[in-house]
């Protein structure tokens, strides 16, 4: 019994990290990514890499045209309207990474996975930048202002320890509007850009417009993949 006891104790390295699934997702192609404890948005640029918008909720799916109960949808097979999704995504704040490997060990950092730790501390992985590394959220008012919220996180090696995650920033997560969350940002301290051309922070909001290669190397190529050819 002691050995079952054993067995059925949590493990002390589950990932909970809120950017990417499992090394193995079910669907390489969905557009929704269910984790344990939250769901992102994936979307696949014709530049290569894999955009990630974390921590979905109502007032994202309300902007993006998606409704709660039709997420088991996948990637479009028409890549100008998926750049176009694209672009969505990065207007409310989402990663651009150098590939879905990349996402998944950055995902694996944030959860505390010992094996991506150690490869991180080792050097065996490149550190993670900058936008990486950031907890962003973008609120945007009726005349297409942005309330834009960046902060670094407690992951290893600190880069900006003046600048952290306030410690409610999940309050975010509770607005029922765009508008709500515009305020609850605007009280947090986040900066307010007129247009997006004004922004000048370091998210990815603007990055299609000059984004041509990834935070440590080249895009690397997703295709499109026929369910058939699974």
């Amino acid at each position: 019994m002691q050995a079952l006891a054993h067995f059925l104790q949590p493990s002390q390295h589950i990932r909970s990290g809120p950017i990417c699934p499992p090394r193995r997702p079910n669907r390489p192609m969905r557009r929704i990514a269910f984790l344990r404890n939250t769901v992102s948005a994936w979307a696949w640029p014709s530049r290569g890499g894999l955009i990630v918008l974390e921590r979905l909720t109502p007032v994202d799916l309300d902007f993006l045209g998606l409704g709660p109960l039709r997420l088991l949808i996948e990637r479009d097979p028409d890549q100008d309207a998926e750049d176009c999704f694209c672009q969505q995504l990065l207007h409310l704040g989402a990663k651009w990474f150098d590939s879905v490997e990349r996402c998944q060990f950055v995902g694996g950092v944030a959860g505390e996975d010992e094996r991506c730790v150690d490869d991180l501390v080792a050097g065996v992985e490149e550190p993670l930048t900058t936008m990486e590394r950031q907890w962003v959220c973008v609120g945007i008012t009726s005349n297409e202002g942005l309330w834009v919220a960046e902060y670094d996180t407690p992951l290893p090696f600190v880069k900006d320890k003046h600048n952290l995650e306030p410690h409610d920033s999940a309050k975010v997560l509770l607005a029922r509007t765009m508008d709500e969350r515009c305020s609850i940002l605007k009280g947090m301290g986040a900066k307010f850009y007129e247009t997006i051309e004004q922004y000048d922070g370091m998210a990815c909001l603007r990055a299609w417009e000059k984004k041509t290669t990834g935070e440590i190397g080249p895009f690397k190529q997703i295709p499109y993949i026929l369910p058939s050819a699974e």
